[in-house]
């Protein structure tokens, strides 16, 4: 009888382990497949969330991004928004970015509410369309912005991209943007009209968003945790009760009790490794470099040449 408890907490015990396993698994495996399909499906190129585009527009452009796109090996992309609540232009990007699989890519994002236009370039993209040319490309297309032509200057903005990355004259190989842009001062260095040092202090682009319950670690734990209380409900009630006393079974005219004891069995010990800190969803300070380049560094590591008008 005492057996046949002990193999079937001992089940029971399996069961639950299995469970918390699963639980893990999951936690962890899950936003890694979805990254993994997202990549897989065919994606757009053009997101045109203020509708600055007519239907025929939006197709054309879709086309030409394709089309000059392969032609050189990069993914155009347009974006496009008028939310009052975005963030800064250049974050902004960055975040769209860092949901895709690393790749050469270059952006244009025409924010409608702040009237800015911003240009970044990632992998080969921050090389050859480095800030100098991002310029040339703004220098064309912020006229055709400012009087409402948006799908004449993404056209222009195609056609750029696209001929720049065949152009070898003059690249961009310093990825170390470490001097701050100012907007106060357009004959002094590193200026930057679109940076807004009016709207957040001390030279950050966007507030700190919390990352705390999206970290892998934080999720282990938590699940681990999880998966202990489930494990300790389930061997506190794997036996069953008990319904029977002592004195069902014994016989009081031959029965006596001569003494006790308790056997120590093992002590079991559980270790757990400490989680390293890993402070994500925090943007890195946009910046010059040594040659006068502009750029950035997204939240999840990922550098890029950008740079951005008023229009």
């Amino acid at each position: 009888m005492k057996m046949m408890k002990m193999q079937l907490n001992y089940r029971h015990l399996l069961t639950a382990i299995f469970m918390v396993a699963a639980i893990a698994a999951s936690i962890i495996l899950l936003p890694a497949k979805a990254y993994a399909t997202e990549a897989e499906a065919p994606r757009p190129h053009v997101y045109d969330e203020a509708g600055l585009f007519s239907d025929y527009e939006r197709a054309d452009l879709e086309e030409q991004c394709i089309t000059y796109g392969e032609d050189v090996g990069l993914e155009i992309m347009i974006l496009t928004h008028n939310d009052p609540n975005a963030i800064y232009a250049e974050d902004y990007i960055e975040d769209f970015e860092d949901k895709l699989p690393v790749g050469d890519r270059v952006y244009l994002l025409i924010d409608l509410y702040n009237r800015d236009v911003f240009i970044e370039g990632y992998g080969k993209a921050e090389t050859y369309i480095h800030s100098k040319r991002i310029d040339k490309i703004l220098d064309e297309i912020v006229p055709d912005l400012s009087d409402g032509n948006y799908y004449a200057a993404c056209l222009t903005y195609i056609k750029r991209s696209a001929e720049y990355m065949k152009d070898d004259s003059e690249l961009n190989y310093d990825h170390n943007y470490s001097n701050t842009p100012q907007n106060s001062n357009p004959n002094a260095p590193y200026y930057d009209e679109t940076w807004p040092t009016d709207r957040y202090p001390d030279y950050t682009t966007r507030p700190a968003s919390s990352s705390f319950f999206t970290n892998v670690w934080v999720q282990l734990i938590i699940s681990i945790i999880l998966g202990a209380v489930v494990v300790g409900l389930m061997a506190y009630n794997s036996g069953g009760r008990m319904t029977a006393g002592s004195s069902n079974y014994l016989d009081h005219g031959r029965s006596g009790l001569i003494g006790r004891r308790d056997d120590y069995i093992r002590t079991t010990v559980t270790r757990v490794k400490k989680p390293s800190s890993n402070n994500t969803g925090s943007h890195a300070k946009g910046g010059f470099n040594s040659s006068g380049f502009r750029g950035g560094v997204s939240s999840s590591g990922r550098s890029h040449s950008s740079g951005g008008r008023k229009f």
